[in-house]
């Protein structure tokens, strides 16, 4: 009776039912697998309040024109927000989606047929099969690799992993939950392959403003107009700390002619599903331009929490960017130490779960969102089990 695209096993597996349990049981349960802010008291309550209260007392919010690539004001403060890194963006090349999965479907969409592949980061977040799949395309490993204290790109591997179907590359920046951001070195090879092969590029910079110095890499527009074909992501739900927000944005960017013609054809697509809240985009601007303030105290709280998972005495692997960190421990594996720490109150996130794979060691992926006096207890319960 149901399509073979939504035909999953959608059973839980060992841990998750393990975690279910845990949570009705009622026990304490401290939880460093929570990436999202609002439940982490980062959510920002003022300017949220505020930016609705103006929407709601607006005249034009009671009537409806929509525009396919979204609302032209909030398509400039999103033009004027990747230019602060010297990029050229003119705001008819962003594209307004309600978020960044969509995103993700529209491209698919856009640049490729059922059976046709995009290869995604791997490891990686475990969420691009599945919007592929939903789209009837495949997906195949741009493998990372470890060398030294940094996570590259192993061009080699990904270029030998193309096929006469590949279509795209994704590549997040910086990445989850490694943390690495693409040099600008992995970035030249990424467009000589993609221009050699016919390949479209797919940057994700949703994380892109939480770098571990302050500061960020120019990112995938800054050598954009060297072709191919670019596409940036970011939206509301990172960069605002606002994931309820449910705006997100494509910049499309390359030679020109290829550019216009994909945001012509994205914009069919957009036209198609008009998915995106006139309310909420045109709230974008005064929040956009509030996003100092509003991503001050995440940055806060990642830069602790980081400091003390560090002074923990566990093996931390280095980061660059983004709210999550991994933790390595010898001699155990990912399954069976997350468990302990689940039946210890403690809830993380095992690295196979992003295809975090290790001979012979665990990791595990923890958020650095949570309440510093809940994290401190989490990672002193962690340091016990690893020491163990």
């Amino acid at each position: 009776m149901f399509a073979g695209r939504a035909a999953w096993d959608l059973r839980p597996n060992a841990f998750a039912r393990r975690v279910a349990k845990r949570r009705a049981s009622g026990a304490p349960l401290l939880d460093l697998a929570e990436s999202n802010p609002t439940r982490c008291g980062l959510a920002p309550a003022a300017a949220l309040a505020a930016a609705l209260a103006r929407v709601a007392s607006a005249p034009e919010s009671a009537r409806y024109a929509p525009d396919p690539r979204g609302d032209a004001a909030a398509r400039e403060a999103i033009a004027a927000y990747h230019a602060r890194d010297g990029a050229r963006v003119d705001p008819a090349h962003v594209v307004l989606t309600a978020g960044t999965s969509e995103g993700y479907a529209h491209l698919f969409r856009l640049l490729a047929d059922p059976g046709d592949v995009v290869h995604v980061p791997s490891p990686g977040y475990p969420l691009f099969e599945h919007l592929a799949a939903l789209e009837g395309v495949a997906c195949a490993p741009c493998p990372l690799v470890r060398r030294g204290a940094r996570w590259r790109i192993d061009l080699d591997a990904f270029a030998a992993a193309l096929g006469p179907r590949s279509r795209a590359v994704v590549a997040i920046d910086p990445h989850n939950p490694t943390g690495a951001f693409v040099g600008a070195q992995d970035w030249a090879s990424l467009r000589s392959i993609a221009r050699e092969r016919g390949l479209a590029l797919i940057a994700d910079e949703v994380f892109a403003d939480f770098g571990a110095a302050g500061g960020r890499p120019p990112g995938a527009l800054a050598g954009a107009d060297d072709g191919p074909l670019h596409f940036v992501l970011s939206g509301a739900s990172k960069l605002l700390a606002l994931p309820q927000w449910k705006i997100a944005w494509i910049v499309v960017a390359g030679p020109a002619a290829l550019r216009d013609e994909a945001l012509a054809r994205l914009e069919f697509i957009a036209d198609a599903y008009l998915s995106v809240s006139p309310l909420l985009a045109a709230a974008l601007p005064e929040l956009l331009a509030q996003r100092e303030a509003i991503q001050r105290p995440v940055r806060e709280r990642v830069a602790r929490n980081r400091v003390a998972l560090v002074a923990s005495g566990l093996e931390v692997l280095a980061a660059e960017a983004g709210w999550q960190a991994i933790v390595r421990v010898a001699g155990r594996d990912d399954e069976s130490l997350a468990a302990e720490l689940l039946d210890a109150g403690v809830l993380v996130q095992p690295g196979s779960l992003f295809d975090l794979e290790e001979r012979g060691a665990a990791h595990l992926v923890v958020s650095l969102l949570p309440e510093p006096v809940d994290f401190d207890a989490a990672v002193a319960t962690i340091a016990r089990s690893a020491g163990g």
